[in-house]
């Protein structure tokens, strides 16, 4: 299984006792599978670095990981190919302080580009008793997974050992945030709370504001911290709209300005840095849009 973050925390501190203000903030992500290139992993650790002026360590936990090739200095990579977990549901492994440690942490999805400070986040979760501060869905009445702090104790554990020992309440879960979300509204809702709405936004519906109200949808752009991409399209198809038609062109057909939207944008928080270059990612603004590189795997 490896090192737990924890116990990597220590070794690099040295032998002696920290102080909490000494303590590394964590912050940690899941890349499974060949859904996304590795190249996503980079570009997070370069917003993370950018975006978190506290002294951080950035974790990712990843299968594959002899055959994986991560660019940006500072990523620690853990094994996790031996959780056998489906897609999505590995996230769950997380609640597992056997993993984790007892230190808490910051989760980011890959699938979403930084754009402000990220210290609230930690500033905020930390001022509050709760175990899991996590975005309230934009569109379904349970919490989305895609920015999440997790703090390990009895509730938070509780969701690795209820789906460990088979517990689904009955019904069936499309993804791990629907699990999560089930878990503490059976066991301790009162543990789960929520970052401020404006502070993580989803793409799809900043677009449809957009397409209403252009202005209004600017006011919450500039108020956003972190723009996240669920469904599609993804970053890559925003830069080439072509990729997905039926999430870029026709879902606006009559009007272009959304086949692209925020394009500029994603250009200008995801796809910067050494790591990209590294890759070859071209630095003008056509080349940017070539298709058929790993950087555009989406």
């Amino acid at each position: 299984m490896g090192h737990s973050l924890d116990e990597h925390s220590a070794s690099l501190r040295g032998s002696s006792e920290s102080t909490p203000q000494e303590r590394l903030l964590q912050v940690v992500t899941v890349l499974v599978g060949n859904a996304y290139a590795d190249v996503y992993v980079d570009r997070l650790c370069q917003m993370v670095a950018r975006h978190l002026r506290h002294p951080h360590r950035f974790v990712v936990f990843a299968d594959g990981v002899s055959g994986r090739r991560f660019n940006s200095p500072g990523i620690e990579v853990r094994d996790c190919s031996s959780w056998g977990l489906p897609g999505y549901f590995n996230k769950l492994r997380l609640f597992d302080q056997a993993v984790t440690g007892p230190e808490p942490f910051l989760y980011l999805d890959v699938t979403l580009f930084v754009r402000g400070d990220l210290g609230v986040f930690f500033d905020h979760a930390q001022s509050r008793p709760a175990s899991l501060v996590a975005v309230h869905d934009w569109n379904w009445p349970v919490l989305n997974s895609s920015v999440c702090h997790i703090r390990p104790d009895g509730c938070t554990q509780r969701v690795w050992e209820y789906w460990e020992r088979g517990e689904r309440f009955g019904r069936k879960f499309a993804g791990d945030q629907n699990y999560i979300d089930a878990v503490f509204r059976h066991s301790n809702p009162g543990a789960l709370s929520h970052w401020p709405a404006e502070w993580v936004l989803s793409y799809q519906n900043l677009r449809k504001q957009a397409a209403r109200d252009e202005a209004a949808a600017q006011r919450l752009y500039q108020r956003a911290r972190i723009i996240k991409f669920h469904g599609h399209p993804k970053p890559p198809e925003v830069l080439a709209p072509w990729r997905n038609l039926s999430s870029t062109i026709f879902r606006h057909p009559f009007q272009p300005r959304l086949w692209r939207y925020l394009a500029s944008e994603i250009r200008q928080h995801w796809i910067v840095g050494p790591a990209d270059r590294a890759r070859g990612a071209p630095v003008n603004r056509n080349a940017r849009d070539r298709i058929g590189s790993e950087i555009f795997k989406a």
